[in-house]
């Protein structure tokens, strides 16, 4: 038989799995001749018209013209002393993926292909907020033309070319692999047992090393485990002082200004908070005399933005998706974030966590009870800090399409505070990006201080004060970084170390910005503006009758 080029899908299964454990219900496989102890499975997906058939409101005689199925093929082959799946058409759909080896086809990608023959990329950027893409070059490239950040993003899937050319022309991998060569069927076997062998080494740490510090966890057993850690957790809780590894957080980029309320449902609470924090979460469950916190409560227990009397006003989300929550489990440590577990490097874990205890911290007044970002500023406004609020007052640089905040507050040393809520990895995110925005603006961009100066006239007169226009250089005056600290400001609930934590993603987030800082000739700092945990208020009942009671 002639060996023509072709292009093959392959996944491994685990071990001690058969192919009759990793088919989903209704495929039926049968041996295959062609190769020894092969078996196969062949059918077709669909058979009926279309989904829009039905909304174009067509004739039975029309829907017999559109018919629509697919064919799918499975083959599955032993090589190596392991089973592997061979999918053609949309085989793959009807595999169980619990079945097979994660990332089987990615590690051996990694360790086949040629670095500076990349041309695709796979990302997520795990956060509160999770971000995903895909990245797609013209021509061969080495991996800084995908813009990856190895400290933050998961590569989820990689394309390119094979350093050896015999093994395939072209490689993609991520749980299965995607390869493409010259082959008949009877090298199905052979290429099975490459692809293993390559599976099993370690050649990626050589240009790849980076790629084990935050892989995402899919695996069910492992997940059970994790999830089973942090109920143990929140059933402490329920008894005993909240961890600091536990948080709530919102799961998307929110609007503060909206100023809504929050509820936790499932469990027959009325009570309306003011923040999303663990501290009121734990406090309703204790309030309903919850006996012991189950896993099941992680996705019945629901988070709801409502208004002021309780009602539904906003998004909801599962109590799972708001925890943060870090745990290690066999020596290994692990981030709950936005429903997805991360593994983190040892070694990643402790360089952040050691890099944030070494900047220094800046002392700033406490906040008070239920007081937001944009309350706080405004009382902090009113004067007797030696800040002046420029909070909102918006500045453009030259030549930009949109204003920017240059600080929340310039302190009369030349300190610039900028403020934000602990509530949200997002929020946090771009705390961190705003602070070293605006920095790179003040230093390259003499008219926007000149513009910044003006703005700063303006609130001095409006807030009775004086002495901060002299403390931002004009653009024809030398810029000295020295001259301003750039802090990072926190609001959070609480008191001490229990509390004074920012979630990994939020830690890493802040390394990158303070060595950019600091790359820019700035020193960076940060504070914790401390709170009294918020208060908690019964939500208000509708008459029975009518049936405007809140819901549970």
């Amino acid at each position: 038989m002639t060996k023509k080029s072709q292009t093959v899908s392959i996944r491994l299964l685990r071990v001690g799995k058969q192919p009759a454990d990793s088919i989903r219900d209704g495929v039926e496989l049968s041996a295959w001749a062609k190769l020894e102890g092969a078996q196969i499975s062949l059918d077709t997906i669909g058979g009926g018209a279309p989904k829009w058939a039905k909304f174009l409101d067509l004739t039975a005689e029309e829907k017999a013209k559109l018919n629509n199925s697919t064919a799918y093929g499975l083959v599955f082959v032993q090589a190596s002393g392991r089973w592997f799946a061979v999918s053609f058409g949309l085989g793959h759909v009807k595999l169980d993926p619990d079945a097979f080896e994660q990332d089987f086809g990615l590690r051996v990608v990694l360790n086949t292909v040629d670095p500076d023959k990349l041309r695709s990329a796979d990302i997520r950027t795990p956060d509160e907020n999770t971000t995903s893409r895909r990245t797609q070059t013209a021509r061969r490239s080495d991996q800084t033309a995908f813009s990856i950040d190895i400290e933050r993003d998961i590569v989820r899937g990689l394309a390119g070319e094979p350093k050896n050319t015999t093994f395939a022309s072209r490689v993609a991998g991520s749980d299965g692999l995607t390869l493409t060569k010259e082959m008949d069927v009877s090298d199905l076997p052979r290429i099975c047992a490459d692809a293993f062998s390559a599976f099993g080494k370690t050649d990626y740490k050589a240009n790849f090393s980076w790629i084990d510090q935050i892989k995402h966890v899919r695996d069910k057993a492992t997940i059970d485990l994790l999830d089973a850690a942090l109920v143990v957790a929140l059933n402490s809780c329920l008894t005993a002082a909240i961890p600091d590894t536990l948080h709530l957080a919102y799961p998307v980029i929110y609007d503060p200004e909206k100023a809504r309320h929050i509820r936790y449902k499932g469990f027959n609470s009325s009570n309306i908070h003011t923040d999303l924090e663990i501290g009121g979460y734990i406090d309703d469950l204790k309030e309903k005399a919850l006996g012991a916190y189950l896993v099941e409560h992680l996705a019945g227990h629901k988070v709801h933005e409502c208004n002021d009397e309780g009602k539904d006003d906003g998004q909801s989300w599962r109590i799972k998706e708001c925890l943060v929550f870090e745990t290690d489990l066999n020596g290994e440590k692990y981030v709950l974030s936005a429903d997805r577990w991360y593994r983190i490097d040892k070694n990643l874990a402790t360089e952040v966590a050691a890099f944030f205890a070494g900047v220094t911290p800046h002392a700033m007044p406490a906040a008070l009870a239920d007081e937001n970002e944009e309350k706080y500023n405004n009382r902090i406004a009113a004067g007797g800090h030696d800040m002046l609020c420029l909070d909102r007052k918006l500045v453009k640089p030259t030549g930009a399409s949109y204003a920017i905040e240059a600080c929340d507050f310039l302190a009369v040393d030349g300190a610039m505070i900028h403020v934000k809520d602990q509530t949200s990895s997002s929020r946090l995110s771009h705390l961190f990006n705003q602070g070293t925005v605006s920095a790179r603006v003040m230093k390259m961009d003499g008219a926007f201080r000149d513009r910044l100066r003006a703005e700063i006239v303006v609130q001095e007169a409006a807030r009775g004060l004086t002495g901060y226009q002299a403390v931002v250089a004009s653009s024809t005056t030398a810029f000295s970084e020295a001259s301003h600290l750039i802090v990072y400001a926190v609001l959070c609930s609480g008191v001490g170390a229990g509390v004074n934590r920012l979630p990994f993603f939020s830690l890493v987030t802040f390394r990158q910005a303070a060595n950019e800082l600091r790359a820019l000739g700035y020193k960076c700092a940060f504070a914790w503006i401390t709170k009294p945990a918020p208060t908690t208020k019964k939500a208000k009942r509708g008459p029975k009758a009518g049936g405007g009671g809140v819901a549970p």
